[in-house]
């Protein structure tokens, strides 16, 4: 059987214990935690500061099982991104996360409705990413290797096994321009075993 995933996002909750575990086909990267696609909390831009989105912990879930196997994760882009003053960073690590443990897992935190706090940096970032990338640095020809997988063999060979997660963040500078902006579209590819 052709393997079906859906991808997640966890928010809320505490460290190692998320609060909501959601299906999601858009995300927003907003100054808040919530996992809601609306226009609530967006990151402001202001002279001469740097202001950042809540980090987001998204991963892929097995929803139907392959018949044999799955891995060799990879994600890639169309290279667009949001513009002039508008970075988007994926950590470079892959904090554990599987069908039995969250243990990646770390709550997003900052001022809600000002900005989340850096990642990679700082008192408050995430404890598992040490790194950062621009996510729209990898494209269908040079994708980014992961995120990992923490399931037994490195593998997803049944239903409600999950990759680690991927951390996500936006980094908005002044040059940037004020509105909602054109979405996006980030692409997971993976090996399958019949």
């Amino acid at each position: 059987m052709v393997a079906v995933f859906d991808v997640y996002l966890d928010s809320a909750g505490s460290d190692n214990a998320p609060g909501m575990l959601v299906a999601i086909t858009n995300l927003r990267l907003r100054t808040d935690d919530a996992n809601t696609a609306d226009n609530t909390n967006p990151v402001p831009i202001v002279a001469t500061l740097t202001k950042y989105s809540y980090w987001r912990q998204i991963y892929m879930k097995c929803t139907t099982a392959p018949s044999v196997l799955v891995n060799n994760v990879k994600m890639y882009t169309d290279g667009g991104g949001f513009g002039t003053g508008i970075t988007t960073f994926i950590g470079g690590q892959f904090p554990v996360k599987n069908s039995g443990s969250s243990a990646g897992y770390d709550l997003a935190t900052g001022t809600i409705g000002d900005t989340g706090d850096r990642m990679d940096s700082g008192a408050n970032k995430h404890t598992d990413i040490t790194t950062r990338n621009d996510l729209f640095g990898y494209v269908i020809g040079a994708p980014m290797t992961g995120p990992s997988i923490s399931e037994t063999s490195s593998q997803i060979d049944a239903i409600n096994e999950t990759t680690n997660y991927a951390v996500v963040q936006v980094e908005v500078i002044d040059t940037a321009s004020s509105g909602v902006k054109t979405a996006e579209t980030v692409t997971f590819q993976y090996d399958e075993v019949d």
